[in-house]
């Protein structure tokens, strides 16, 4: 049994529910697993948790936002 775990800033229900959908179909896809046994755990944290290249992706989405 396959466990995925996503670690990513919230997003909406239908969002989560579309991933986890694809994962699953693509998981199935190349590898033959039952669709019933691919388990997707989404783990959610704050944009202040998250940086890349040094920055914190809070301050860049503030920046885009105003533009």
């Amino acid at each position: 049994m396959p466990i995925v775990s996503i670690t990513i800033m919230p997003q909406s229900v239908e969002k989560k529910a579309e991933m986890s959908k694809v994962i699953t179909n693509e998981i199935n896809r190349i590898t033959g697993i039952p669709k019933d046994a691919i388990v997707i755990a989404i783990h959610e944290l704050p944009a202040e948790n998250f940086a890349t290249n040094g920055e914190m992706l809070f301050e860049k989405f503030k920046r885009s936002n105003t533009k």
